[in-house]
């Protein structure tokens, strides 16, 4: 093969790919690229056995066809330090010439028919949404996923949709994260739960605040994604979900609403006399006031108190700091809701029309 295109869409493209390659495998073939050139351009295709990911790029001046196969990690690398606008590249016998800006590299490549082939989905469950909504969905549940490995159960994001709504779900066991869109889904309905790792690298390809159009499908065992010319397909966790719905507050008997800015920086500075072996703020809710208060016996002792508005009783709850503050980085809203009974039952805040972030409280003095 042969070809001459863009440097930066090469690079991106393969960046796009190459995040599915893993770093260690004991299949060494797996830390390669394939790339499929045909006379209209170049497809490049990466899968670590759980998850594949494929794009194409047309803009290429392609003089031979052929297939090649380029170890990921050293042709991403070469690429990022590349600085020509153009790069040829010129495989043969399992080599490949990269040229660009007067300087020339060998890559040394392997068989590429023994590299695994491309998964086909089989699906009628297809959904399809604006891909920044997506975008913003998974940054609004998948930091509140667990990533102990030994919480394999919830080592990933619910994806459920039912009547024509969408949802995002993750929970670690001490905190839950929901956002979601209502979608012209027909009758499509599906409940799986994705690994963190996919929406990882979904993420990457898409542009904040893209209007363009992303399809999602539902297999028995796979969801595919596809967004312009990339489509990622990844095996689903075989586990049962918490029934979320049950974890959800449905009254409170306090409510609490505060600007997003003062609740963060209140936070921030709270959070720094915090204990080491236990996290833990206090919240005071009295007569329009909201008392934040944190305390170590090696550091000292934090107190702020904020103007806010408060409907109900009042009292008193403790919370894990870098929770909130976590959640209050992917929220878009100035002013944020808190809802929240006593302190056995869990707090609700309302970071978004479609973002609901549940946080359990710590027991404590």
């Amino acid at each position: 093969m042969k070809i001459l295109c863009d440097r930066t869409q090469l690079q991106e493209a393969v960046g796009v790919v190459s995040s599915v390659v893993p770093t260690k495998s004991p299949k060494p073939i797996l830390h390669n690229l394939l790339l499929r050139v045909d006379d209209e351009g170049i497809t490049l295709f990466a899968t670590d056995l759980e998850m594949a990911a494929k794009t194409r790029l047309d803009a290429v001046k392609v003089s031979r066809k052929g297939l090649l196969l380029l170890p990921a990690r050293e042709a991403s690398a070469l690429l990022r330090e590349l600085s020509d606008p153009t790069v040829t590249m010129d495989s043969t016998d399992q080599r490949c010439r990269i040229e660009s800006g007067g300087g020339s590299f060998v890559l040394l490549g392997e068989d590429p028919s023994q590299f695994p082939e491309e998964i086909k989905l089989v699906s009628n469950k297809r959904v399809e949404l604006p891909a920044g909504r997506l975008l913003r969905m998974i940054q609004e549940s998948a930091f509140a996923a667990a990533r102990e490995e030994t919480r394999y159960a919830i080592n990933g994001v619910l994806f459920d949709l039912a009547a024509g709504c969408l949802r995002l779900v993750a929970t670690d066991g001490r905190r839950l994260a929901l956002s979601y869109q209502n979608i012209d889904a027909a009758q499509a309905e599906f409940k799986v739960v994705v690994p963190l790792r996919a929406l990882t690298t979904l993420s990457r390809a898409i542009p904040e605040g893209s209007k363009d159009p992303l399809q999602i499908a539902v297999g028995d065992k796979q969801i595919e994604f596809t967004f312009g010319k990339t489509q990622l397909i990844s095996q689903l966790l075989e586990c049962r979900f918490p029934d979320y719905e049950g974890v959800v507050p449905k009254a409170a008997d306090t409510s609490v609403e505060i600007q997003k800015a003062v609740l963060e920086s209140a936070l921030r500075k709270t959070a720094i006399l915090c204990s080491d072996d236990l996290r833990m703020v206090k919240f005071e809710v009295g007569d329009q006031a909201l008392r934040i208060t944190a305390e170590s016996s090696a550091r000292g002792r934090a107190d702020v108190s904020v103007d806010v508005n408060v409907k109900g009783a009042g009292g008193s709850i403790n919370f894990n700091p870098d929770y909130i503050l976590e959640a209050l980085r992917v929220c878009q809203l100035d002013q944020v809701r808190l809802d929240m009974s006593d302190d056995s039952m869990p707090a609700k805040f309302t970071l978004g029309e479609s973002f609901t972030y549940v946080v359990m409280p710590i027991s404590g003095t």
